[in-house]
């Protein structure tokens, strides 16, 4: 009789045993799930746009003056460090060497380098990076998408399109860059 009563139990204790951990996992997978944002969009198609940075702002426009070759740098300061950059409409987003990420405290790991871009000196793989600010002058852009490119790819860092297309607007006149908060 003793034995039938240990059969009983121990088949209560597995059963038991069986529910903590079906519910332990369970728990684990649900506190590992990404909590479902309250402000997403309703649709599938809506869910896809993903929501526009703010614009630019800052105190009246800067003017650059361009150069013999007709191109415009201008010391840029980018997450706290001043960085001398080329002001480059054709340049797609805000692309910085090696050294100038380095000075601005951006370490992107090895494989970062993911992001296959065209440079003037060909195709190379770059890190993708956020910038919390970038300043030229009294002109300031937040949440600026940017490209660390690898050790020699350029020799100057570029303030590009992810910047420029914040702004209300720029303009070349007379060899001088516009740019307007």
């Amino acid at each position: 009789m003793l034995v039938d009563v240990f059969k009983f139990a121990g088949r209560i204790i597995i059963v038991a045993l069986a529910v903590i951990l079906v519910a332990a996992k369970g728990f684990e997978a649900f506190r590992k799930a990404p909590e479902p944002s309250r402000a997403a969009p309703p649709t599938a198609e809506a869910a896809l746009i993903r929501a526009a940075p703010g614009p630019a702002f800052g105190s009246g426009p800067m003017t650059l003056n361009g150069d013999r070759a007709g191109q415009f740098q201008a010391d840029v300061v980018v997450e706290g460090a001043t960085l001398r950059m080329l002001v480059d409409t054709g340049a797609y987003s805000v692309a910085l060497t090696a050294e100038d990420a380095e000075r601005a405290g951006i370490h992107p790991f090895p494989s970062d380098y993911n992001q296959q871009v065209n440079t003037a000196n060909g195709v190379v793989m770059a890190a993708k990076t956020d910038l919390r600010e970038v300043s030229l002058g009294q002109i300031h852009v937040r949440d600026v998408s940017s490209l660390v490119l690898p050790r020699g790819a350029a020799r100057i860092s570029l303030l590009g399109m992810t910047f420029l297309k914040r702004l209300s607007g720029f303009q070349v006149v007379d060899n001088r860059l516009v740019l307007t908060p």
